[in-house]
């Protein structure tokens, strides 16, 4: 298993907005990760690298890989066609990588392989915590119109009921050690 630096929710929360911010997306608009994806490659700070679905890079289960070493995001072109033809799981594929690429790039995070680590320690958690704060910001998940919120933020109904459930859950904790 894989450890790497702490990251709380609310930093995680931060990181988001901050990036949000830098492409001047407001929190009530969707996040087009595809075109901030495109944006970085263009600046030439981010490696992206289409493979065909059946090349054996990434294996059958692997969709989008970030290789720190040579800083590219791999993506299988089936995800790429998924954000074109409007199924927006691929979209959390996306942001999901983009914040690995954050750990590695920006932050110079280390990554140690481990026996034990904390669940904040786990680089998996916080890119899928980054994802969803990116593209479906806490503030909306007031909203209960599941519809709605997945079409307007262009995310799955599995991430806005996620999301969701976290929600609640972490409000309910906090209540309890109040």
């Amino acid at each position: 298993m894989i450890k790497t630096s702490p990251l709380s929710v609310k930093t995680i929360e931060k990181i988001a907005k901050e990036v949000r911010e830098s492409f001047n997306i407001k929190l009530d608009e969707a996040f087009p990760i595809l075109d901030y994806l495109n944006h970085l490659f263009y600046k030439g700070e981010l490696g992206i690298q289409i493979i065909d679905d059946n090349d054996h890079y990434l294996d059958k289960k692997t969709v989008a890989l970030y290789n720190a070493s040579d800083n590219f995001i791999y993506l299988k072109e089936s995800v790429i066609e998924e954000v074109d033809n409007g199924i927006y799981r691929s979209n959390f594929t996306l942001a999901h990588e983009l914040f690995h690429y954050i750990q590695a790039q920006i932050f110079k995070f280390d990554f140690y392989e481990v026996e034990t680590r904390k669940a904040y320690e786990d680089p998996e958690w916080q890119a899928n915590e980054f994802a969803g704060e990116l593209l479906l910001p806490k503030a909306f998940l007031v909203d209960d119109d599941i519809d709605f919120l997945a079409s307007h933020f262009k995310v799955s109904k599995e991430c806005v009921l996620t999301r969701k459930v976290k929600k609640k859950r972490r409000e309910e904790k906090n209540s309890n050690n109040d």
